[in-house]
């Protein structure tokens, strides 16, 4: 027969189980999120478990001296928590002085004498009291968590500084118990963290490279792209056409519709130029209201105009507009190789521009004009 399992040790089993589990969370999203915050506390929860078979092991001084390097890793996981925070450089400035100085210098002493476990919890809680209070308005909802889990680290610590050597088995429950409270909120907070600011780096790129009206690209974005298709055609020979597109019959439809058509067109020809970009690597950006700059990516001027181009005039041509019935799209169009000279992008965009200014006062019949690439990098130093 098998003796009987003590509770005891299926609940410590658990609970150290609990905070490996919780390392590996924060080692896998740390990487997949690139928070540095999750994989410092994984280096402090793993220290935890340190602490915990420290413990076990029945030496009189040994888990006062891991427990120190607990702390210690959570003020260096807290600074990077409030590094969105204004106003707390001196804040700071202490906590990176007791986590990275004062700790581990106590972490040693706490070999020798357990007053160095006190002091050291006493002033590391001070000092991450002072900076959570400075911060706590700033760090909405998410810094809820971190006040339970700071709490059971200290308690962690009294169950070692205050309970007499050697540590019974339910002593290493408790001190496992309140690791893991500490761990698993710790942890909670961190990740509301991550995916609050998260979300505000998505809305700030969003922002920045897709246009509020059209849906279409930003010219950062098509900018960004044509500088990579110019490296391509450098070491590759692999050419592209960036061309500007222009809504001509956009003035006529607002004066004679007014200004609710002319948005309406705007949008129409933004979605049929976006549809007639068939290639993964093409992309339309708006430059002005009446004009949207396509990068052809792989494609020479030559087949640009007979595909791409064509496309997008016969886009405009399929279907009367959903505001005018009567009235369709028609567009002129500018194109040319992306060159391999340094020329700028918003240089060489200002070039197509005026180039397109030119065939608007010509009044030409051609839907479709080719500019040399010599033309563009005219003058360049």
């Amino acid at each position: 027969m098998t003796d009987p399992i003590d509770p005891a040790q299926l609940w410590l089993g658990a609970f150290v189980g609990a905070q490996v589990l919780l390392v590996f969370f924060c080692v896998i999203k740390a990487n997949v999120y690139r928070e540095r915050a999750l994989l410092l506390h994984g280096a402090a929860t793993l220290m935890s478990v340190v602490a915990v078979q420290s413990l076990i092991g029945q030496h009189p001084l040994l888990p006062a001296a891991v427990l120190l390097l607990v702390p210690a890793l959570a003020g260096l996981q807290l600074l990077d928590l409030m590094s969105h925070a204004g106003s707390l450089r001196q804040a700071r400035r202490w906590l990176l002085a007791v986590s990275a100085g004062v700790l581990p210098a106590l972490a040693v002493a706490a070999a020798y004498t357990l007053w160095a476990l006190a002091a050291g919890m006493v002033v590391w809680a001070a000092v991450v009291f002072l900076l959570l209070l400075r911060a706590w308005r700033q760090s909405q909802p998410w810094v809820w968590w971190l006040v339970p889990g700071y709490a059971a680290l200290v308690l962690a610590s009294g169950v070692v500084a205050f309970d007499a050597s050697p540590h019974s088995i339910e002593d290493a429950v408790l001190y496992a118990a309140l690791l893991t409270v500490w761990s698993a909120c710790t942890y909670l907070g961190t990740g509301w963290r991550g995916r609050i600011f998260g979300e505000t780096r998505a809305r700030v790129h969003a922002r920045n490279r897709v246009d509020p009206l059209t849906g279409l690209a930003t010219p950062l974005v098509l900018a960004e792209r044509i500088i990579a298709a110019r490296h391509l055609v450098r070491r590759y020979g692999h050419p592209s056409t960036v061309m500007v597109v222009h809504i001509e019959n956009l003035p006529a439809l607002a004066a004679e519709f007014g200004p609710e058509a002319a948005e309406s067109a705007v949008l129409a020809a933004a979605s049929r130029v976006r549809d007639a970009l068939l290639r993964d690597g093409d992309v339309a950006a708006r430059l002005t209201h009446a004009r949207i700059g396509v990068l052809a990516e792989g494609t020479a001027p030559a087949q640009a105009a007979a595909s791409v181009a064509t496309r997008i005039l016969s886009a405009g041509l399929k279907e009367p507009l959903a505001a005018v019935k009567a009235e369709y799209l028609r567009f002129r169009i500018v194109l040319s190789g992306v060159p391999t000279e340094e020329i700028p992008p918003k240089l060489l965009l200002n070039r197509l521009n005026s180039r397109m200014d030119q065939e608007l006062r010509m009044a030409s019949e051609r839907r479709i004009a080719t500019v040399p690439q010599e033309e563009l990098t005219v003058d360049l130093i």
